[in-house]
């Protein structure tokens, strides 16, 4: 719970303090943005390392309904299919409406979404903790327009 509000408060202040960390899984290509929840089409993807490996992949989507919506989810690589701590959040640069989803999982966390994004930047940032190690990363102020 600690870490899902310091996570909550970070993306509210354009995701600030995520660490790293490190520590077996693979990771399932077939699953596409239907198996996610997200709509629209995948724009960007940000690998969440830690020691020199990749743990997981923050993917962001985006379709044009609502006027813009903007989709993320956080994909297990490296712990793929082991049930671990993970989290997404997304939120409209400079605001504090930032929508998480965290908690136990095996594959991914989200899909968390934001509407009204056209005309704005999006922040967004995931992690993964197993076994006291952590892996995380934020990228702010992308996908401007």
């Amino acid at each position: 719970m600690r870490r899902v509000l310091a996570t909550a408060a970070a993306l509210g202040l354009s995701f600030t303090g995520l660490s790293m960390a490190t520590a077996p899984g693979a990771f399932a290509a077939t699953e596409s943005a239907a198996e996610y929840g997200c709509p629209g089409s995948l724009i960007d993807t940000y690998n969440t390392p830690a020691s020199g490996e990749v743990w997981g992949q923050l993917r962001l989507y985006y379709s044009s309904a609502n006027g813009g919506t903007n989709c993320a989810v956080l994909l297990a690589k490296k712990y793929y299919g082991t049930t671990h701590y993970m989290e997404v959040g997304i939120n409209i640069s400079g605001s504090s409406n930032t929508k998480l989803d965290s908690g136990a999982y095996s594959r991914y966390a989200g899909p968390v979404t934001v509407t009204r994004t056209n005309g704005h930047c999006i922040d967004l940032g995931g992690g993964e903790d197993i076994g006291g190690l952590w892996a995380g990363r934020s990228v702010n102020g992308v996908h401007c327009g």
